[in-house]
């Protein structure tokens, strides 16, 4: 893993959608159309985070939509540009998003990820995600699977995650 990258963490905003587009066809087999992006931003339940260079805060770097829906978190896409990859973008997305949805009261998280995406499986598992199955022919076009992952947000992952040195969170302690 190279240097971590400083950022911001912001929520997502319409102006950020082409800049989230271009990193959105560069990481998917079939990516999200902008309506999708559009559609997200209106949603009461969506939590969407842009991470921002902090050396150029127009330049975004990945973003994460998820949904926060009574105690649980869906993650439902997740995106690294491709030349900062492997620099702790990814994780402080992820991480940024379950503080805030476990300030929320959500207890589990859920995600499906290709089956041959092993880099993001390996993200997943160092925050705690565990495999509970799999999603036969989950994505259109490439019949692959879908590997379900699901993570237990309870006492002790918190404080390993989120109130720890591991963790990010800059003075926020309440969870």
């Amino acid at each position: 893993m190279g240097a971590p990258l400083p950022l911001l963490i912001e929520p997502m905003q319409l102006e950020d959608i082409p800049a989230v587009l271009d990193i959105e066809r560069a990481s998917h087999v079939d990516p999200w159309r902008e309506s999708f992006f559009v559609e997200e931003l209106s949603r009461p339940q969506a939590l969407n985070l842009v991470a921002r260079s902090a050396d150029d805060r127009r330049r975004i770097v990945g973003y994460i939509c998820v949904w926060l829906v009574a105690d649980e978190v869906q993650i439902f896409n997740l995106a690294v540009d491709p030349a900062v990859r492997r620099r702790g973008v990814g994780r402080r997305l992820l991480l940024a998003a379950l503080h805030k949805a476990c300030t929320q009261n959500a207890r589990v998280a859920f995600l499906e990820v290709r089956r041959s995406n092993r880099p993001a499986q390996q993200l997943y598992e160092s925050v705690g995600f565990r495999p509970s199955g799999l999603r036969p022919n989950y994505y259109e076009g490439i019949e692959e699977p879908a590997v379900l992952m699901e993570l237990e947000m309870d006492r002790g992952w918190r404080s390993r995650w989120l109130f720890s040195d591991a963790g990010f969170m800059d003075g926020e302690r309440s969870c």
